[in-house]
């Protein structure tokens, strides 16, 4: 999986949890005002996750 996969990846689990996001090979970017401060931990873990299932490095999924 490349890094933009990656990306796409992430914001396409993200939206299971309603959470507005869009992934591109530059990252990904989050609708409205972002990510309210009680998900964070959540969008965090799925990142590190998706990352360790598909051997992405930690570095890049911050």
């Amino acid at each position: 999986m490349t890094v933009t996969e990656y990306q796409f990846r992430v914001a396409e689990v993200l939206s299971l949890f309603d959470i507005e996001a869009v992934g591109d090979e530059t990252g990904v970017y989050y609708g409205g005002e972002g990510v309210e401060l009680e998900e964070q931990p959540l969008v965090d873990a799925i990142r590190i996750l998706i990352a360790r299932r598909f051997g992405i490095p930690e570095l890049l999924a911050i």
